[in-house]
């Protein structure tokens, strides 16, 4: 009688696996979908992998309208203080030659040019800024408010390396030359 069972749990293991995979593609499908019906260039990034995630902003760095594109992407509404304020970017050249200035990195503010799109009834806010031509090796991000007392009002804890974003890049099929993956020899 042991025997008789199993043969029927097998079916039905088979049966609920089927089932599972066929949902996942139709979810993938209707993702794809509503990303294309979007309208929006930057709605390939919800396929993406971000350079950077917390709870307020997921930033990637993808080529857009054929330039290379630093992206912050916030998922629902924005608040005051985040459409009143201006991003900044601090870029670390990996040549010293590209330094702008006497300091050791090159800094780019621009303003909150947030665009949006919807997914799925999902409100999707972005802001963007091209990056410059050369390889660099490191990236500190934040935002800060400029109708005030210029308080830095959010900030990436750590400085994001060049390396790491190269890996990113890769496995999201983006072709940017300002980052490097060093090749690994064992």
């Amino acid at each position: 009688m042991k025997y008789s069972i199993l043969p029927i749990i097998l079916v039905l293991l088979l049966f609920f696996q089927i089932r599972k995979r066929n949902e996942q593609i139709e979810q993938r499908n209707n993702k794809q979908e509503a990303i294309n019906s979007s309208n929006s260039v930057y709605a390939k990034l919800l396929n993406q992998r971000s350079i950077y995630r917390d709870s307020v902003y997921s930033i990637y760095i993808a080529v857009i309208n054929d330039s290379a594109e630093l992206i912050f992407l916030k998922r629902d509404t924005l608040n005051n203080i985040q459409r009143q304020s201006k991003f900044f970017v601090h870029l670390y050249p990996k040549d010293k030659k590209d330094l702008l200035g006497k300091t050791n990195l090159n800094a780019i503010d621009f303003k909150s040019n947030f665009s949006s799109f919807t997914i799925n009834g999902r409100l999707f806010n972005v802001a963007h800024t091209k990056l410059p031509d050369y390889d660099i090796e490191k990236l500190n991000l934040g935002q800060y408010g400029f109708n005030g007392n210029n308080d830095v009002n959010y900030k990436i804890s750590h400085l994001i390396d060049g390396e790491k974003v190269a890996t990113i890049l890769k496995e999201n099929k983006e072709t940017i030359e300002n980052f490097k993956e060093i090749d690994k020899s064992f």
